[in-house]
């Protein structure tokens, strides 16, 4: 199942209730270009990392718990192609 979140800043994000936090995935902007992803209040990301900073620094999270890269494609069963392309996406 694919994870649709919703586009926010985060001045939304943090004016809504609790209730909408735990009941919706969110991808939260930054003004400085930071973003990050949650999904039921929690950081999570099945496409990419959940936090992926300005700097170039990304953090890869699953259902709030943080993940090193390659357990978190084993977890998610990425293929040789999907973990080539994510490393050349996302690391120095």
């Amino acid at each position: 199942m694919t994870i649709k979140y919703k586009n926010i800043t985060i001045e939304k994000y943090l004016k809504l209730s609790d209730k909408e936090k735990k009941e919706n995935a969110y991808c939260i902007k930054y003004s400085n270009g930071d973003m990050e992803w949650r999904v039921n209040g929690l950081f999570h990301r099945e496409d990419g990392p959940a936090l992926d900073y300005s700097d170039g620094k990304v953090f890869w999270w699953l259902d709030g718990c943080p993940i090193l890269f390659d357990v978190w494609c084993n977890k998610l069963n990425k293929t040789n192609e999907e973990k080539v392309f994510l490393r050349l996406k996302y690391e120095d």
